[in-house]
């Protein structure tokens, strides 16, 4: 049984670098990633029904390429639904799932908890994963292909939730920097709020004294005016 499923395991290993396969998985697997790192950044950012429901989408998507796949083997159209019935089940109720999960985010059926986890990147791509996996392989389903299906998607799961922690650490470490910019900015800040003071100060200062050298111009002007009146007067006398 080990040695079985190990042979399994190791051919979804390889059939998931075929070309063909490769092209569309490479998509599901790039945007887990990436959606991943982004909100393990922004934490507080919380997913919106928006992102359930066009999350649910994928399954869609992947659903009508499986029909696709499946329609276009040995070019026997129809027939192929009825010829290869596991690969047949396993794209119907995938559409079922997408299908059902459209229409719950569309109508914002599920508690939001919920609908996050089942809607969830991790969830829904690698769900598709394994299905388009099922679908593409050339191996007569058994026990032991479900099994190594569930455990190359557990062990996908494990080596995203790997990915939080250098992403963890790089936002500690953007943080920290941001903490040190906006110190450096804030001091710098002070520095020059400081500066203006000791300018407006300097300026004040040399306001002040030209206010009080044009009062003693205009004094000296009042009083030489004071005197001009006196010797008027006397003239006149």
């Amino acid at each position: 049984m080990v040695t079985g499923l190990f042979k399994h395991f190791t051919y979804f290993i390889d059939l998931a670098f075929t070309p063909e396969v490769l092209w569309n998985i490479a998509p599901l697997l790039i945007a887990t990633i990436l959606i991943i790192v982004y909100f393990e950044i922004y934490r507080k950012e919380d997913y919106v029904w928006s992102s359930y429901l066009s999350n649910s989408f994928i399954l869609l998507f992947v659903s009508i390429s499986l029909f696709r796949y499946i329609f276009s083997i040995n070019n026997a159209g129809y027939f192929n639904l009825v010829e290869y019935p596991g690969k047949t089940i396993a794209t119907v109720l995938l559409l079922f799932i997408g299908v059902g999960l459209t229409k719950l985010n569309f109508k914002h059926v599920l508690p939001e908890r919920y609908a996050k986890y089942l809607s969830s990147p991790l969830t829904i791509n690698l769900f598709a994963l394994g299905v388009i996996l099922f679908v593409y392989s050339e191996i007569k389903y058994n026990f032991l292909v479900s099994i190594s299906l569930i455990i190359l998607i557990l062990i996908l799961i494990i080596i995203f939730n790997l990915i939080k922690y250098p992403t963890r650490i790089l936002k500690r470490i953007i943080e920290k920097e941001k903490k040190q910019e906006r110190f450096k900015n804030m001091k710098e800040a002070v520095y020059e709020i400081d500066e203006l003071k000791r300018e407006l100060r300097i300026r004040d200062k040399e306001l002040n004294r030209i206010r009080l050298k044009k009062a003693n111009e205009k004094k000296e002007e009042g009083i030489k005016l004071k005197k001009i009146i006196k010797k008027e007067k006397l003239t006149e006398k």
